[in-house]
């Protein structure tokens, strides 16, 4: 504030400094102490250097100036300054780097202000950027192990990958809507493309697909009268009764995932479209043959609202929920953490019952999908197969993995159609084309590889 008031004072003409002191030897709380400064790269300035360089100060132009002592950086230990730095901030934090968890946060461990204001200059003289004392906060022992031995790229990438993520997530409104549709893109010819609801409930994340379809695109919003149905039959009900008046005599195309997904092959079915284009995100290892834990439902609504997340901050969320003593408890700690990551720009009016919309959403696919497999045999696949073959639409299924880890992919593609009820790839259905697209994230549909191939689908 009184650097503020400096500047402005320049600026009508008046004088005004302010001087930025560092730890002042004779006086104050540095005067009887060496701890707090063993490993910064400043020392204590005599309060006679004080006022001498305060003489020389008073007569400058600019409106804000600095004084401290730095340390002579040609004396004392060897191996350069970042060495030197880690070396110092292991002793002030009272480990022993060879005994700690590479895991452990410094927000974890307990870094003091002064440490963390070292480590956080280091680093901005380091790449020429910006570092909040959070992302240092946010930094593992195991990074800093690195650092030490000049390996600086998972420092780099991990602040790299806050800022991405933030970014993501100050685009993200967190507010249920109230109409039924919303247009995402300009485009007013050609036939139109309805988006199912994304489950984080906001169209954020796709408004630059929407862009890019040369056709007029809408969100089908999941509003609170959807939120009080309580199974995923009625919740197609709805959209199916939706999309009926709002295009009674048609054509259009849908796009869907997750539960979306299966509403847009039903649509197929019911021959109310002409073509649906499904993204599979659904990790089927966790959609077991029984019902979903508490914690499984957890981890994947933290999985897909924090999608961009560095890694080392979703492990952190995951270790501190345990502590929390009941369910409610626990998303509310998840949504204060993640609004608390994305700052004060962050609209998160309706965080907490769209975090649990999500529960629900996730829990109402795992029901849906355990009452079919009750069903689902040999002689259903064959009757699926042949319904399917007299079907005029075209279904797109496309599945984003990582496959260089599968090593039959025919037969992990199969096990993915089987998760939507869709004949086997044997059956040469012309009516469903297959697209495996090579991506680590299966849930970032706004990954370049996934929009164009979405793009692609709509041509």
């Amino acid at each position: 504030m009184c650097e503020r008031i400096c500047e402005q004072r320049r600026r009508d003409g008046l004088h005004g400094l302010a001087v930025q002191y560092g730890p002042i030897g004779d006086v104050g709380v540095y005067a009887d102490s060496d701890q707090l400064l063993t490993m910064t790269s400043i020392r204590k300035q005599r309060i006679n250097s004080c006022c001498d360089v305060l003489d020389k100060l008073l007569s400058v132009k600019q409106a804000i100036v600095t004084s401290h002592v730095k340390v002579d950086q040609t004396k004392g230990e060897s191996g350069g300054r970042q060495k030197r730095m880690i070396k110092e901030l292991w002793r002030a934090l009272g480990i022993d780097p060879d005994n700690t968890p590479n895991h452990l946060t410094l927000g974890e461990i307990g870094i003091e202000s002064m440490f963390a204001v070292e480590l956080q200059q280091e680093l901005e003289r380091e790449w020429n950027m910006k570092v909040t004392l959070n992302y240092v906060k946010s930094i593992t022992i195991g990074m800093l192990k690195d650092y030490e031995t000049g390996i600086i790229g998972e420092i780099k990438k991990h602040l790299d990958d806050i800022k991405r993520a933030k970014a993501n997530l100050l685009k993200m409104k967190f507010l249920i809507p109230i109409e039924t549709h919303t247009r995402l893109n300009r485009v007013q010819k050609g036939v139109p493309v309805y988006m199912m609801p994304p489950i984080e409930v906001n169209f954020a994340g796709m408004e630059e697909l929407a862009q890019k379809i040369n056709r007029p695109v809408i969100g089908l919003n999941w509003t609170r009268e959807v939120s009080q149905l309580t199974s995923l039959k009625e919740v197609s009900e709805y959209y199916v009764k939706l999309l009926k008046s709002l295009e009674p005599k048609g054509p259009y195309d849908v796009l869907g995932y997750f539960d979306g997904a299966i509403i847009c092959s039903k649509l197929l079915r019911k021959q109310m479209v002409n073509k649906a284009v499904i993204v599979d995100v659904i990790n089927d290892a966790l959609f077991r043959d029984d019902q979903l834990t508490d914690e499984d439902l957890l981890i994947m609504s933290l999985t897909i609202l924090s999608i961009n997340l560095p890694e080392s901050i979703k492990d952190k969320i995951q270790r501190e929920i345990k502590k929390e003593p009941n369910f409610n408890n626990k998303v509310k700690f998840i949504i204060n953490e993640i609004a608390d990551f994305a700052g004060k720009g962050l609209i998160a009016n309706d965080m907490e019952p769209i975090f649990h919309t999500m529960l629900a959403r996730i829990r109402m696919l795992s029901e849906y999908r355990l009452n079919k497999r009750k069903k689902f045999s040999n002689k259903m696949k064959l009757t699926i197969g042949k319904k399917w073959a007299k079907r005029t639409g075209k279904l797109v299924f496309i599945k984003p993995f990582q496959f260089t880890s599968v090593e039959d992919i025919d037969a992990f593609l199969d096990k993915s159609r089987d998760t939507y009820f869709l004949p086997s790839t044997h059956d040469n259905n012309e009516n469903i084309i297959t697209e495996p697209i090579d991506n680590e994230i299966p849930f970032d549909l706004a990954a370049t590889v996934i929009v164009d191939k979405i793009v692609d689908s709509f041509k």
